[in-house]
């Protein structure tokens, strides 16, 4: 893959992947926001593999272009472990030099006792990273705790929107972009 990156042809294999490995209808589910769904998008399936993570990292780092005053990438773990990773990796090669960082979701009861792992400096604006956004729950948690290290949040990025009416509220207060949605997912 040494072409040029061309984000569309990048977004339609991710969508394939998707489908493919991620995406499944007809269930019966608990989702981490505790609603229950008769779907399911399991980020994870695609943000494991290789393909699917570069893919994700790359369309990521085309969209980060458009907020140059971000300066590191990372959300709650787990969903945002592999993309945070991927966004630093490649923005090495992209000339973004983007840091990353890990939220726990509990401070850890050692050491610093952060919630933090990786530099985060006051007044820094970050990006909030997620795998998949129902309510924005997860994410919110993300952004509580780089709020606290005194980091501010400029954007949210998420690989899919679940575009469930249950985030508008979230949607409201957050700028939230995703590099593909339910509505997208499902047009075959």
């Amino acid at each position: 893959m040494n072409s040029p990156f061309d984000p569309a042809s990048a977004k339609s294999r991710l969508l394939e992947l998707i489908r493919e490995r991620a995406y499944r209808d007809g269930l019966d589910i608990v989702l981490a926001s505790g609603k229950r769904s008769d779907f399911y998008i399991n980020g994870k399936k695609v943000s494991l593999h290789p393909e699917g993570l570069w893919l994700i990292a790359r369309l990521l780092l085309h969209k980060l272009a458009a907020h140059p005053e971000i300066t590191a990438v990372g959300g709650l773990t787990l969903g945002a472990d592999p993309l945070a990773a991927a966004v630093a990796a490649l923005s090495f090669e992209t000339g973004q030099n983007l840091k990353a960082f890990l939220v726990r979701k509990e401070a850890k009861g050692h050491g610093t006792g952060s919630r933090i792992e990786g530099e985060l400096e006051p007044g820094e604006k970050v990006c909030i990273l997620e795998d998949t956004v129902t309510t924005g729950g997860s994410a919110k948690k993300a952004i509580d705790a780089v709020l606290e290290a005194g980091a501010e949040p400029v954007v949210v990025m998420t690989i899919a929107d679940r575009e469930d009416p249950d985030a508008d509220a979230f949607r409201r207060e957050w700028r939230v972009e995703a590099l593909v949605t339910l509505s997208e997912i499902r047009a075959r």
